[in-house]
């Protein structure tokens, strides 16, 4: 006597589409288990900024600084200026800044905004007294 299952032919077709995917897998070769990267959650994270910064900066020195465009709190970050001191004086100063690890540094300052720019004329970049500032030249003829 033969012996027999019952069940209904929507449910044998599923068990063979499954024995079907199941034997083209190799043994051992695959995935089993997919293991999240926590750093991915809650999307990229920013490393490069667009900020600005009020008062003198001096070179190895901590500044406050806002992020440009950005008026919700926390919207501040602490960065280290490695390169050259700034005075821009009373104006905000544009600067960006990039992140190393978990600390922020200065990359690159506005330097239209330094004390002495002026949009015509000869100028040279210089130091003075630490920081940088414009000087007006006259050209050689």
């Amino acid at each position: 006597m033969t012996r027999g299952y019952l069940i209904g032919e929507g449910f044998r077709d599923r068990i063979e589409r499954t024995i079907e995917r199941v034997s083209g897998t190799p043994y051992g070769g695959g995935a089993t288990n997919v293991t999240p990267r926590l750093e991915m959650i809650g999307g990229s994270q920013k490393v490069f900024r667009i900020c600005t910064f009020t008062g003198s900066w001096a070179i190895d020195a901590d500044k406050a600084v806002t992020f440009k465009g950005v008026t919700t709190t926390p919207n501040t970050v602490s960065a280290r200026n490695l390169f050259c001191g700034l005075s821009p004086g009373t104006v905000t100063c544009d600067v960006s800044i990039a992140k190393d690890g978990t600390a922020w540094y200065l990359v690159q300052p506005n330097l239209t905004q330094q004390p002495g720019y002026s949009a015509s004329g000869t100028q040279v970049l210089t130091i003075t007294s630490g920081n940088l500032r414009w000087v007006g030249t006259t050209a050689c003829s």
